[in-house]
């Protein structure tokens, strides 16, 4: 993964690919691999990809009987299916902190916060947290303060739909947040592991940067993972018990990976097996007769994992191979484009803002292996489009005008 002087942020992930007969199967640095490629695979568009790694060590649903199936199906075709956007954009009215989370390898689940950040600023959100914003970046002469973009450094906001929510945020005006834990804070003498240290300092740093600055603070919190379950059990601590505990809020938490898309069936959750064809195309949200907490409806799984709400969506969709959630709702449309130099050859194409310089945050990335065109997810903005040999190298570069 280390860069070498002068190549594209790019260049180490096609080496991690590479090395993959070496740690796939390892059983020290195997699932290290694993989840770093899957990541890898997202910022390129790789949506099966992803997927498919992310899956190498999944185990096989206990849930996957026909009776299980058979159960599942009646449970959630009888539900009330309810718009999750509708549906937190209503509990906004009174909620102070939302926490919505990601798998960290599927954009598709960058969707949804994407959406609700026009619509949460009309109610008075103005602080917007992220697991991945970095707080050097973010700081007084940080880069995305300085230039007003995010930079291409092969972390989350790295994927073209993350990026897009960084742009938005900032186009809007919210006070990006970062929280992440650092340094010196994993290292305090305490008896906390390092699962909860790590989740107590998110919580804390979370905490200090929103609600004790500012005591009217409303704000949109966008998690990896199991990090905003609202319950603690044995062997985990998450980040959301830690904030309601330090600061008596209790956030609305919103879960978009138990009911989402796996690379099989086989190692979803049983609603994925019970209900294809079935799933709206939506991000739809399953109520059940009984009433929750305040404005928040009783959604289905939700109690089990501990949180207030679980989001299920129909599987991703392509578009000449590549995931058509890049159209971002409209944001964006596909073009072909020719790439005539990758017709023999393994490419790497991106696409960026013509007023922006290749160190910020891409439009799109893909790869082109042996063919002569490629679909590309462009706003309606002039674009310079730059094609790379997998080498590296920059064969051609070029400005697509707004049209």
């Amino acid at each position: 993964m280390r860069r070498k002087e002068g190549e594209p942020v790019w260049a180490p992930l096609l080496r991690l690919r590479a090395a993959g007969p070496r740690f796939e199967r390892d059983t020290v640095y195997g699932d290290a691999w694993r989840q770093v490629m899957a990541q890898a695979e997202g910022t390129f568009g790789n949506y099966d990809r992803a997927l498919r790694t992310w899956d190498l060590s999944a185990r096989r649903s206990n849930s996957d009987t026909a009776a299980a199936t058979v159960a599942t199906r009646q449970a959630f075709m009888s539900a009330r299916r309810v718009s999750a956007l509708d549906t937190i954009v209503a509990i906004a009215d009174t909620a102070r902190v939302i926490m919505i989370n990601e798998r960290h390898h599927a954009a598709s689940d960058r969707l949804l916060t994407l959406e609700l950040l026009p619509a949460l600023w009309a109610k008075g959100f103005r602080y917007f947290a992220a697991e991945a914003f970095d707080a050097a970046a973010l700081g007084p002469t940080g880069s995305l303060a300085a230039a007003g973009y995010a930079l291409d450094d092969d972390g989350y906001t790295s994927e073209p739909v993350f990026a897009e929510i960084v742009r938005e945020a900032k186009r809007l005006g919210y006070t990006l947040v970062p929280y992440e834990a650092y340094g010196s804070q994993y290292e305090q003498p305490d008896s906390l592991t390092s699962q909860q240290r790590r989740d107590y300092w998110q919580a804390a740093n979370l905490a200090a940067a929103t609600v004790a600055r500012d005591p009217a603070a409303k704000v949109l919190v966008h998690v990896g993972f199991a990090h905003l379950r609202e319950r603690v059990v044995r062997g985990w601590s998450p980040m959301a018990a830690y904030f309601t505990t330090r600061t008596g809020i209790n956030p609305v938490t919103v879960d978009q990976t138990t009911l989402t898309e796996r690379s099989t069936p086989l190692v979803g959750h049983p609603v994925q097996m019970a209900m294809r064809g079935a799933l709206p195309s939506a991000n739809t949200v399953f109520v059940g007769t009984a009433s929750g907490r305040g404005a928040s409806p009783a959604a289905i799984e939700a109690a089990t994992i501990g949180v207030d709400l679980t989001v299920a969506r129909a599987p991703v969709s392509l578009m000449d191979g590549r995931p058509a959630y890049l159209t971002m709702g409209g944001r964006r449309r596909a073009e072909r484009v020719a790439v005539p130099e990758c017709a023999t050859q393994h490419c790497v194409i991106t696409a960026h803002l013509a007023s922006q310089p290749d160190s910020a945050t891409v439009l799109d990335r893909a790869e082109a292996e042996r063919v002569g065109q490629i679909t590309l997810f462009l706003p309606n903005a002039p674009v310079r489009i730059t094609v790379y040999a997998a080498s590296g190298e920059r064969l051609r570069s070029w400005v697509r005008n707004a049209r």
